[in-house]
C-alpha cells in the first residue's frame, strides 16, 4: 500500500471528464488532481505522515492557481498545466518533501504541477518503473490534441486543502483518507 497527497480541483465540465475518461487510464481510479506527494510506502507510518503534513501546512494560507494550457511530457502524458500560482505549488511541494519525506523525493522525475489528461504511449504505463522511455502513439495523440484544443479549458481555483489518499500496491483501488485544510 501507498500514501499520496493531492489537490482535487473539482472541475465541473462534462467535456473535460469525457476527455479524461477516454484517454486517462487512471481516470476511474482517481478524480482529477494535482499531485503534491507521489506515492510513498505505507511503512512510513500513518501518524508520522499526518503529523508531518500538519506541521508543513500550519503556516500556509489558501492561494489561487490558474489551470490552463497543456503539454506533452517526456513520458507521453498529456497534462493540463498551471499557468499562475505554480510558484506556490513548487514551494509547498518542496516543503512537504522535508523531514520524513526527504528520502522519498523522486529526483529522477521532473516535478510539474499538472492534471493528467491522457497517456499516449504505445506501451502500457509501468507504475513501478515510471522512468521507462515509452514510444509516443502519434496518431492517437494528434487526435486527442485537436480535441483538447477545441475545448479551450481554463480554470481558476483556490488551493485551500490537500487530501491524503491510500492506494493499493497494484494501483487499482484508491481511498481518500484525510483532508488537510489550510
Amino acid at each position: 500500500m501507498y500514501y499520496a497527497l493531492l489537490y482535487y480541483p473539482r472541475i465541473l465540465n462534462d467535456g473535460f471528464h469525457a476527455f479524461r475518461n477516454k484517454y486517462e487510464p487512471y481516470a476511474k481510479l482517481l478524480a482529477e488532481h494535482i499531485p503534491f506527494v507521489y506515492p510513498v510506502p505505507e511503512k512510513i507510518g500513518w501518524k508520522a505522515l499526518e503529523n508531518h503534513i500538519w506541521k508543513v501546512l500550519s503556516h500556509w494560507e489558501p492561494f489561487f492557481i490558474h489551470i490552463s494550457g497543456h503539454q506533452l511530457t517526456w513520458d507521453n502524458w498529456l497534462i493540463m498545466t498551471v499557468k499562475e500560482g505554480e510558484e506556490n505549488i513548487y514551494k509547498l511541494h518542496d516543503e512537504l518533501y522535508t523531514g520524513i519525506l526527504t528520502p522519498h523525493l523522486r529526483v529522477d522525475l521532473p516535478y510539474i504541477p499538472h492534471i493528467a489528461m491522457g497517456l499516449f504511449s504505445k506501451e502500457n504505463y509501468d507504475t513501478d518503473n515510471p522512468t521507462f522511455q515509452s514510444t509516443l502513439d502519434e496518431n492517437k495523440y494528434q487526435k486527442a490534441l485537436s480535441e483538447v484544443e477545441e475545448m479551450q479549458m481554463d480554470f481558476w481555483r483556490t488551493i485551500e486543502s490537500l487530501t491524503l489518499v491510500k492506494v493499493n500496491e497494484h494501483y487499482t483501488k484508491c481511498w481518500d483518507i484525510e483532508e488537510f485544510r489550510f
